[in-house]
């Protein structure tokens, strides 16, 4: 299809390590697709702590599809 960009994503990494609202800003929705794909495909991750209380932390991370 001859798409590529960079793809914006934000989540929330939950109390318990699990990923929760998604939210991507691309230049085509079939790369927000993949880049939701991408991050629902990721494992469970450690929380962050605050007083030694797992708390929920925001994560913003960028992806680029390129063609070669």
């Amino acid at each position: 299809m001859g798409i590529q960009g960079r793809v914006y994503v934000n989540f929330i990494i939950s109390r318990d390590g699990s990923i929760i609202h998604i939210r991507m800003r691309g230049p085509d929705k079939n790369l927000e697709k993949g880049a939701q794909r991408i991050i629902s495909k990721l494992p469970k991750m450690i929380p962050g702590k605050q007083r030694e209380r797992p708390v929920r932390v925001p994560f913003s991370i960028p992806i680029t599809f390129r063609l070669q």
